[in-house]
C-alpha cells in the first residue's frame, strides 16, 4: 500500500488548527550580514558548493542570537534563490540542497523563539523545491505540515502543488486539490487554471479541460496565450485537429494576439494531421505579419513538409533572414536528402554542420535511414548512404551491414551480399549470427 498522504486525511488533521496567519511586526531595515552577500554572489557565479552553502547558512543562523540578526525573509530568500538556481559544476541539485538547509533551519528554530519558525513564504519555497525535484508527494506532506501549524495556505501553496501533480501526470490529484482549494475559500488565479488545464490536456482529458476553462471564464479570469496553447496541443495529440483550429481562431477573435509559441503549436498540430498547406499558410502569415518565426517554427514546418524542394526553400529563407539552423533542422533536411537520393546536397549540409561546430549525424542516424531504404528494396541507395557516411568520417557498424545484407537478400543480389563480408573484414568488424543467418537465407532462397 502506498505511503503517500491522502488529501482527505491532510485536510481533516488541520480542522482543529487555527487558519489565521501570524503577523510579525515590521522592524526597521538593517544591513544584511556579509554571509548573505557571499552566499548570493557565489550562487550567481556558479561557485557555491554544498559545503560552502552549509557553512554560510550556519553563519546566518548563528547570527539569530545577535542584537542584529539576519532577517527571516533574507534566509528564506536564500532558499528561494538556491531552489531556482540552474545546475552548476559546484552544485548539481539546488532544490535538494535547499531542502537540506531548510531542515537545518527547522532544527535550529525548535529550541528558539516562535518568531524564528518557518513562515508561509518559507513553506511555499520548500513545496516548490519538491516540485522541482519531481516529488509532489513530498510537497503534499509539507503542505500537510503547513496546515497543522495553523498557517493558512495561500494561492501560491496550492498553485505549486497543482502544477507539480499535473506535470507528473497525476492529474486526478491536481483536480482534487483544485476543488479543495475552492472549498477552503482560496480563490484560484490564472496560474491555477493554466496549470490544471495544461495537465488535463497532456493526458488528453479534453472534456475536463473545457469544463475548467468554463469555470475560469465564469470566475472572471481571462484565458491567456498559455491557456490556449495547452488546448491547441491537447486537441492535436487527441487526434482532434479541427478543434485545434477552432481554439486558434477563438483565441484570435477574443482579442489575444497569438505569440510565436501559439503559432508553433498550431503548425505542429496541422503537420501532425497532414494539413501541410494550412501549416504553410500560418507560417507565411508569421513571416508577413508576425510574430517572427523562430528556430522551432522552421524545424516544425520542415519536419512536416515532406517535399524536399519546399523544405530546402524554407531552409534557405531561414538562413537569409538570419535565423541560425539548429542540429534538428539539419538532421531533418539530411534525412530528406537521403530519402530522395540527393546525396550531394546531404554531404553539403553535413559539411556546413561541421564548419559551424554542430555535431554531424552519427552512425545510428544513418543506419536507421539505410535500414528503411533497404526494407523498401532501395538497397543501392542504402549503399550510397553508407559510402556518404565513410566520406564524412563515420564508421559503419554491424547494424549498418545487417541492414544492407537484408536488402541485398531481398532483391536477390548475392554477389553484393557476399562482398559485404569482405568489406566488414577490411575495417575489422566481425559478422554476428544475424549476418550469417541472412547469408544462409540468401543462399537457400536463391538456389535454382
Amino acid at each position: 500500500m502506498s505511503s503517500r498522504p491522502r488529501l482527505s486525511s491532510i485536510f481533516a488533521s488541520s480542522t482543529t488548527a487555527s487558519t489565521t496567519t501570524t503577523t510579525v511586526a515590521a522592524s526597521p531595515a538593517r544591513p544584511l550580514p556579509p554571509a548573505y552577500a557571499a552566499f548570493q554572489e557565489r550562487l550567481r557565479s556558479g561557485t557555491l558548493g554544498p559545503d560552502d552553502a552549509r557553512q554560510l547558512f550556519d553563519e546566518l543562523l548563528l547570527r539569530r542570537d545577535d542584537p542584529a540578526p539576519a532577517p527571516s525573509r533574507a534566509i528564506s530568500d536564500i532558499l528561494a534563490s538556491l531552489a531556482r538556481a540552474p545546475p552548476s559544476a559546484a552544485c548539481s541539485d539546488g532544490p535538494a540542497l535547499a531542502v537540506e538547509l531548510f531542515k537545518r533551519m527547522d532544527r535550529w528554530a525548535c529550541p528558539h523563539a516562535a518568531a524564528d519558525a518557518p513562515t508561509i513564504y518559507t513553506y511555499n519555497i520548500l513545496i516548490d523545491c519538491y516540485r522541482r525535484m519531481h516529488r509532489p508527494e513530498l510537497a503534499l506532506a509539507v503542505f500537510g505540515r503547513l496546515l497543522r501549524t495553523g498557517l493558512g495556505p495561500d494561492v501560491c501553496s496550492y498553485n505549486t502543488l497543482i502544477d507539480g501533480f499535473s506535470k507528473e501526470g497525476e492529474v486526478d490529484k491536481a483536480y482534487e486539490l483544485f476543488y479543495k482549494m475552492i472549498e477552503q475559500s482560496v480563490s484560484p488565479d490564472v496560474v491555477t487554471y493554466n496549470s490544471l488545464i495544461d495537465g488535463l490536456c497532456k493526458t488528453k482529458e479534453m472534456v475536463k479541460s473545457e469544463r475548467v476553462l468554463e469555470q475560469m471564464v465564469d470566475a472572471g479570469i481571462r484565458p491567456n496565450n498559455k491557456t490556449y496553447n495547452s488546448l491547441i496541443y491537447g486537441y492535436s495529440t487527441a487526434g482532434m485537429w479541427k478543434e485545434s483550429v477552432r481554439v486558434f481562431k477563438e483565441m484570435s477573435s477574443s482579442g489575444l494576439i497569438p505569440c510565436v509559441v501559439n503559432c508553433n503549436s498550431f503548425i505542429h498540430a496541422l503537420c501532425r494531421h497532414n494539413r501541410i498547406k494550412e501549416a504553410k499558410d500560418i507560417f507565411d502569415s508569421m513571416v508577413l505579419k508576425g510574430p517572427k518565426p523562430n528556430i522551432i517554427s522552421y524545424s516544425t514546418l520542415l519536419h512536416g513538409i515532406g517535399r524536399l524542394d519546399d523544405a530546402l526553400h524554407k531552409f534557405n529563407h531561414m538562413v537569409d533572414i538570419g535565423v541560425p539552423p539548429s542540429e534538428a533542422v539539419y538532421r531533418c533536411l539530411i534525412q530528406g536528402c537521403c530519402n530522395h537520393g540527393e546525396l550531394v546536397k546531404a554531404k553539403e549540409l553535413i559539411s556546413e554542420m561541421m564548419n559551424k561546430d554542430i555535431p554531424p549525424p552519427g552512425v545510428k542516424y544513418f543506419s536507421s535511414i539505410i535500414n528503411n531504404l533497404c526494407k523498401e528494396g532501395r538497397v543501392a541507395e542504402g549503399k550510397d548512404i553508407m559510402d556518404l557516411m565513410v566520406q564524412t568520417g563515420q564508421r559503419p557498424n554491424v547494424v549498418t551491414f545487417n541492414s544492407l545484407m537484408e536488402g541485398y537478400c531481398l532483391v536477390g543480389n548475392m554477389e553484393e551480399a557476399f562482398a559485404l563480408l569482405d568489406a566488414m573484414a577490411s575495417i575489422g568488424i566481425e559478422p554476428n549470427c544475424y549476418i550469417y543467418g541472412q547469408e544462409d537465407n540468401c543462399c537457400k532462397e536463391n538456389v535454382p
